[in-house]
């Protein structure tokens, strides 16, 4: 699809992803919003900031969730690319059919470097949810960490030469 359309369904989901993050479900991340933005201005801010990648997760063709992708800024003294899912969203019914463990592996997959995933401490489901996921994508290998309310998995990906053969 489009950015454009992309974008679009993004923007009719995004008020269902707010409600499942107030309702402590499988939202993930607390929301960015930052007071007095529009849902549109947030989202564009997205697919406009080159350190964001938006991704539409699709089952079957259908969209059914979206992901943002954050990178951080490396400084000289530490040149490996650093990253986060800074937003993660499957919509009802499809939370736990696979869907958004698949479009996570596929994510860190994707990306080669330093990840961190943080999860409230108030939201267990989401803590088992990344726990479960990151531990798969690594074989045990990640680090957990918890404090100032969250609860964060850092763990390292080997990028797209990783997931060959799987």
């Amino acid at each position: 699809g489009t950015a454009r359309a992309d974008r679009d369904w993004i923007e009719d989901t995004y008020g269902e992803y707010l409600a499942d993050l107030t309702a402590d479900t499988t939202g993930v991340f607390p929301s960015l919003t930052v007071t007095g933005q529009s849902v549109t201005e947030i989202i564009q801010g997205w697919f406009h900031d080159d350190r964001c990648t938006a991704f539409i997760v699709l089952r079957e063709q259908e969209p059914v969730g979206f992901a943002v992708v954050q990178r951080g800024v490396s400084g000289a003294a530490d040149p490996k690319r650093h990253y986060r899912p800074s937003e993660f969203f499957i919509r009802q019914p499809f939370p736990n059919r696979g869907a958004g463990r698949g479009a996570a592996m596929l994510i860190f997959a994707r990306y080669a470097g330093e990840w961190t995933v943080p999860e409230q401490s108030r939201n267990p489901r989401a803590i088992k949810f990344w726990r479960g996921v990151v531990a798969e994508f690594t074989n045990g290998k990640f680090r957990e960490k918890r404090g100032q309310g969250e609860v964060a998995h850092s763990f390292t990906s080997a990028g797209p030469v990783g997931v060959v053969g799987r």
